[in-house]
């Protein structure tokens, strides 16, 4: 797929989910919720597909995002996913390493195994690694802990997936963080909502695409 092709799946894709309501811009409270149109999901689920790759969604309401990534590159088992406007973010098996592109991007991370995730109990310690005000490097550290909150059935683009939660719960010297993964029923990353930096609000991230 040739760069404009794909630039004109994405953007027709995310209008799908613009329609179905899945933008990083909440409705104002007086506003009655609009049903996703079933037939509008499952055009955009079937033209993503289209580009034979495994894809993404990314929102930050602090950034007012909502953006498709694909994945860019793979190195030692840490995917590289990105948009057609070359934001990127690097993960491990559904778990954030590295951000670029962003305001307060993540610049690496030292993060638990996602296997001791999924079990949604015990402790480790998380370090990120942010850039100041100067363009230095400053390293924060969080003990973190691991909580299952609940089985959920989440909804991606039209599809419904029976999923277990698992919370972690961290807090360091810098502020407290915490991040929600929920598994679905092959041990796989479905949905997270995912610290980068202080000050930045969480992204969330769905798979939608395999």
């Amino acid at each position: 797929m040739g760069p404009v092709l794909e630039m004109n799946v994405f953007r027709a894709a995310l209008l799908a989910v613009t329609l179905a309501g899945c933008t990083a811009k909440a409705p104002p409270p007086a506003a009655a919720p609009i049903a996703p149109d079933p037939a509008v999901l499952a055009e955009g689920r079937r033209v993503l597909a289209e580009g034979g790759k495994p894809v993404i969604s990314v929102t930050d309401r602090g950034l007012g995002l909502a953006t498709f990534m694909v994945p860019l590159g793979v190195n030692s088992g840490v995917v590289t996913w990105a948009n057609p406007e070359y934001q990127t973010i690097a993960m491990q098996k559904g778990v954030i390493l590295a951000t670029r592109g962003f305001v307060r991007d993540l610049m690496s991370a030292e993060v638990p195994d996602v296997d001791h995730l999924r079990l949604g109990t015990g402790g480790h310690r998380r370090v990120h690694y942010v850039l100041d005000g100067a363009d230095q490097t400053l390293r924060l550290t969080y003990d973190c802990s691991l909580s299952v909150s609940n089985h959920e059935t989440i909804s991606i683009l039209g599809l419904s997936y029976e999923t277990r939660r698992v919370d972690e719960i961290c807090a360091g010297p810098a502020g407290n963080l915490t991040n929600s993964y929920w598994f679905d029923a092959s041990g796989a990353i479905r949905q997270s909502s995912q610290a980068r930096a202080p000050g930045a609000e969480n992204m969330t991230l769905q798979a939608i695409i395999d």
